[in-house]
């Protein structure tokens, strides 16, 4: 907290210090910070510079890779407390509150009205990038992390069906462990088994519950028996792993998945970007259904980025890039590489792949529960959920603790974060 408060008095004096600004011309480039470096992310933040070119948007690269955003996060911090902030910046969830709260985040209300943003785009992405009245980041694309891919050539050799039940899934996990295959990539990074975690939980719990645990942060609704169902779920799911599990990257399960010694992955669907950006096919290689139990629901992760308020006045093509970003070419351009949907409800989705085009439709149906991630800073900020995935690291690597115990620790996480709502 310290550390913080020591923060917020530096990037005041910063701003107070930032003097008159000056004007700039066109052609002028933008200092862009984002952590996108994986293959697919990579090739996803090039194609959308290639759109902003096109639109005379020049995008100046600062990728910061490692730490799902943590270590990105640190390098913008340093940087505005340095008097050079990045022009642009990948921000999400409650973090990108965090940064309009200081007044470093440049209002973009009028591209939103221009664009008439409030008629095109999804209700729930406008209201993730609206707060205290003003339109805050340009949104990029949707995840689903409430995925399963799966092998199709390893389910074809052994005449599995895709799971749609966990009943399925069991069986599935047997014949695929007789051929002496993982059945499940698995990681004991904290981040991936609290995103396994909590879509396990929606499907456990349902949208309802799901909402008071995870949104609403009631702590006496963590001793529910469903939560300790999906408890014992997660804790079976590790057990396919073998006798020691170990911490791998999600582009290195991915990779299991596209060799052959893997059946299944649990992962957000930037999975299925990263599968198709090494040449995998969705179509031939692997496929994808949504968790068991999860049907009709939506677990949601949203890329955004913010336009950030420095001494350089860039206003005019900070905005020119948040339209280009919105338009409809690029976010059909950039999420069929991504592995991302549109946040747009207009666009016509039929170029994209079955997967996402599931995941859109999904999203888009009036009945469908869409439901904020915890593990992908949607929900909660960093500490929440960072002291949620500890606990479940602490569950799954400890054979002797308790559902019971796990689910009082969880809502003792919740209790002292002094959250509940």
């Amino acid at each position: 907290m310290k550390a913080f408060a020591w923060f917020v008095w530096g990037l005041s004096c910063w701003l107070g210090a930032a003097g008159p600004a000056h004007a700039q011309g066109p052609g002028v480039p933008l200092d862009v910070l984002h952590w996108w470096t994986s293959a697919s992310e990579r090739r996803a933040a090039d194609q959308l510079s290639a759109q902003l070119a096109n639109a005379g948007v020049v995008w100046k690269d600062a990728a910061i890779p490692g730490g799902g955003g943590m270590a990105a996060v640190k390098v913008l911090k340093s940087r505005v407390l340095l008097g050079d902030p990045p022009d642009v910046a990948q921000l999400i969830g409650t973090t990108l509150t965090d940064w309009a709260d200081m007044g470093l985040v440049l209002p973009l209300n009028g591209v939103a009205q221009r664009q008439r943003w409030a008629q095109v785009l999804f209700p729930t992405v406008l209201d993730l990038v609206t707060y205290k009245g003003d339109v805050i980041a340009a949104p990029l694309g949707i995840q689903r992390i409430n995925t399963l891919l799966y092998n199709r050539k390893l389910f074809a050799r052994l005449g599995l069906t895709p799971p749609r039940s966990w009943g399925q899934f069991e069986i599935a996990a047997r014949k695929l462990t007789a051929l002496g295959l993982r059945p499940l990539v698995w990681s004991d990074e904290p981040w991936q088994m609290a995103t396994v975690f909590e879509t396990v939980l929606l499907g456990e719990a349902g949208p309802t519950l799901y909402r008071e645990l995870i949104v609403q942060r009631k702590g006496s609704a963590w001793m529910d028996p469903r939560v300790e169902r999906a408890l014992q779920r997660l804790r079976w799911l590790r057990t396919l792993s073998g006798d020691n599990p170990q911490e791998k990257t999600w582009t290195d399960g991915a990779r299991e998945l596209m060799n052959d010694s893997a059946g299944m992955m649990i992962m957000g669907d930037w999975a299925k970007g990263e599968l198709m950006a090494w040449g995998a096919s969705p179509t031939k290689d692997f496929g994808c259904v949504v968790v068991p139990g999860t049907e009709g629901m939506h677990l949601y992760s949203v890329d955004t980025l913010a336009m950030l308020v420095s001494a350089r006045q860039r206003e005019a093509t900070q905005e020119k890039m948040a339209e280009v970003v919105v338009s409809p070419a690029t976010q059909l351009a950039y999420n069929r590489i991504k592995g991302a949907v549109p946040v747009r409800r207009d666009v016509d989705v039929s170029s994209l792949d079955g997967c996402a085009r599931d995941s859109w439709e999904t999203f888009a149906a009036p009945r469908s529960a869409r439901v904020p991630s915890l593990a992908h800073r949607m929900a909660a900020d960093e500490a929440i959920k960072d002291a949620v995935a500890q606990t479940l690291w602490r569950f799954l690597t400890d054979a002797r603790m308790e559902p019971q115990e796990a689910q009082r620790r969880l809502a003792a996480v919740i209790r002292a974060s002094g959250a509940e709502r």
